[in-house]
C-alpha cells in the first residue's frame, strides 16, 4: 500500500509540473507576470516568493495552477502595468498561454519515450516458434514448435515482428522461409491466409497469418500479492515444467490449463476449480507447488465483467534488446506519442457514442492501483505508464469546456473573432455548467473505481488488468 501511494503521488506531481510549467514558461516568454505557482491545491506545505513569483507546494496533488497577472476579468489594471497583464495581450498570446500545458504534457511523452528508446533499446520477441494453429500455413508446410526463422525469402530475420512485417508486406505471396531446427537448416514454403478480427477497441481488423506465434517460456515475471500463486510460494523468475505432471514447454499451455478451455465464462456456469500441482525449477532445483485457482473478472468493451480462473502470475517472456541511436529513438518518441493520442481520441469518441461502456473509464484510484503494479515492474514501466496517463491528461484539458484548457482556448477564439470581449454573465453561466460536467464526470470514475473495489471484495475477486497472459 505505502508503495503504491507513494508511486501515485510522485505519478501526479510530476505530470502537475510538466503541465503548468507549459503555462509558466510561456507566460515568461510573453511577457506575462506569473504571481504563483503551484502544485497540488491548498492548504499549503511550502512557500517562498522568488522574483516576482510565488513558488508553492500544497497538500492536495490533484491538481495545480499558474496564477497570471491581471487574468481576473474585471479587475483594473493600471496603464504602467497593462503590458504586463494577461488580459491585455493579444488573442494569439492568450492561446499559447494556455494551450502550453497540453503541448507540455504531449512534449514531455515524446521526450521521455525517446530517451527511453535511446538509452535502452528496442525489446523485440526471438524468432522461436511456439504453439501452431493445427489448420495454419506454417503447420501445414512442416513447421514444429521449436523452430528458429532465420530468414524470409533470402533477407536474415533477427526478431519475430519482422515476421509480422513480412506476412503484411507479401499481401498473401508465397513466402520462404530459412528455419533451424536443431543443427540443421530447412527452407520451408507458407503462404499468408488473410484473417478478420477486431483490434482492441472492437473495430474490425483484417491481418495476414501463418498460423503460428513466438515461443514464450513459462518464466514467471510478477506475482501479485494475495493471489494463489503468491500464497502457494511461487516466485520471480521460476521456470515451471509441469503442471499435474504434464510436461509445460510454453506459456500459453500454462494458460490453457489453469484457465481450462473456455476462455470467458459467466460466473454461474464455472465449474468447480481444481487444485494444480505446479512443479517449478528454481535455482537449480525441482520443486513441487500446490494452488487452486479462483475466479477473477475483466470487462468487457460493453462493461460486462465475465470470468474465467486465474492464479495471479504474468510471465516473464525472453526478450531481445536491439541498441539503436538517437535519431531512431526520436522517430520511436513521436511515433509511440502519436498512436497514444490517436487511441485516446478514438476511445473518447466511442465512450460519447456508446459503443464503449464508460465503466471501463477509471479515476485517481485506479491509476494508483496501476501505478503501484509498474513500479514493481521496474522504473523503465512505470516511466512508460507515465507518458500514457500524460498524454491523456493533455487531451483532456483541451476537452472544450470552460473550466478546462481547451474551453478557455475555445472563449479566446470566439472572443477574437467577435473582437469584442463575451458577456461577463454568459462567463459565469458556462464555468458553472463546465463545474457541473466536471464533476459528474469525477463522480463516475470515483464510482467505477469504488465499484471494482467492492465487487473484489464481495464474493470472487475481480480486477480489469491482472491477467494471465
Amino acid at each position: 500500500m505505502f508503495v503504491t501511494i507513494v508511486s501515485f503521488v510522485v505519478l501526479l506531481l510530476v505530470l502537475i509540473f510538466v503541465h503548468e510549467l507549459g503555462h509558466f514558461l510561456a507566460a515568461k516568454l510573453l511577457g506575462v507576470r506569473v504571481e504563483r505557482f503551484s502544485l497540488g491545491f491548498p492548504p499549503k506545505i511550502y512557500a517562498r516568493k522568488i522574483g516576482e513569483t510565488v513558488y508553492q507546494v500544497c497538500w492536495l496533488p490533484l491538481g495545480g495552477f499558474v496564477k497570471l497577472f491581471g487574468e481576473e476579468s474585471g479587475k483594473d489594471i493600471p496603464v504602467a502595468e497593462q503590458s504586463r497583464s494577461f488580459s491585455h495581450k493579444p488573442t494569439w498570446v492568450k492561446i499559447i498561454i494556455v494551450f502550453a500545458g497540453p503541448f507540455f504534457n504531449i512534449l514531455f511523452s515524446i521526450v521521455t519515450l525517446w530517451l527511453l528508446s535511446w538509452s535502452l533499446g528496442v525489446q523485440h520477441l526471438p524468432t522461436a516458434v511456439g504453439p501452431l494453429s493445427p489448420d495454419g500455413p506454417a503447420a501445414k508446410a512442416g513447421l514444429a514448435t521449436g523452430d528458429v526463422i532465420e530468414s524470409i525469402d533470402g533477407t536474415p530475420i533477427l526478431y519475430f515482428d519482422q515476421i509480422e512485417e513480412f506476412m503484411e508486406a507479401s499481401g498473401g505471396s508465397e513466402l520462404t522461409l530459412g528455419v533451424r531446427r536443431g543443427e540443421e537448416t530447412i527452407e520451408f514454403t507458407v503462404t499468408p491466409t488473410r484473417h478478420e478480427g477486431k483490434d482492441m477497441l472492437g473495430d474490425p481488423l483484417g491481418y495476414w497469418s501463418l498460423g503460428l506465434r513466438p515461443m514464450t517460456k513459462p518464466v514467471i515475471g510478477h506475482v501479485i500479492n494475495g493471489k494463489p500463486a503468491d500464497k502457494a510460494g511461487l516466485k520471480r523468475g521460476d521456470l515451471v515444467i509441469a503442471i499435474d505432471d504434464k510436461p509445460i514447454n510454453d506459456w500459453d499451455q500454462l494458460v490453457e490449463i489453469v484457465k481450462g478451455p473456455v476462455e470467458q465464462r459467466e460466473l454461474e456456469t464455472l465449474p468447480p476449480a481444481k487444485e494444480l500441482k505446479m512443479t517449478v525449477i528454481r535455482d537449480g532445483q525441482e520443486i513441487e507447488l500446490r494452488m487452486t485457482p479462483l475466479p477473477d473478472g475483466m470487462q468487457d468493451l460493453e462493461g460486462v465483467t465475465r470470468y474465467t480462473y486465474m492464479v495471479g502470475v504474468a510471465v516473464q517472456p525472453t526478450i531481445l534488446v536491439e541498441p539503436i541511436g538517437p535519431a531512431t529513438a526520436f522517430h520511436y518518441g513521436v511515433t509511440d506519442t502519436y498512436r497514444t493520442v490517436e487511441l485516446t481520441f478514438v476511445t473518447l469518441r466511442k465512450i460519447i457514442s456508446q459503443k464503449i461502456s464508460a465503466k471501463l473509464m477509471g479515476g485517481p484510484i485506479m491509476i494508483a492501483e496501476v501505478a503501484g503494479r509498474k513500479i514493481q515492474d521496474g522504473l523503465a514501466e512505470f516511466i512508460s505508464m507515465m507518458t500514457l496517463i500524460s498524454v491523456n491528461l493533455a487531451i483532456i484539458n483541451l476537452v472544450p469546456l470552460p473550466v478546462l484548457d481547451g474551453g478557455q482556448i475555445l472563449i479566446f477564439l470566439i472572443e477574437g473573432l467577435r473582437r469584442k470581449p463575451i458577456n461577463q454573465r454568459v462567463k459565469e453561466v458556462t464555468q458553472l455548467v463546465g463545474v457541473a460536467a466536471l464533476f459528474a464526470l469525477m463522480i463516475l470514475v470515483f464510482y467505477n473505481d469504488i465499484s471494482r473495489i467492492v465487487t473484489r471484495m464481495s464474493g470472487p475477486p475481480t480486477t480489469q488488468t491482472q491477467t494471465l497472459e
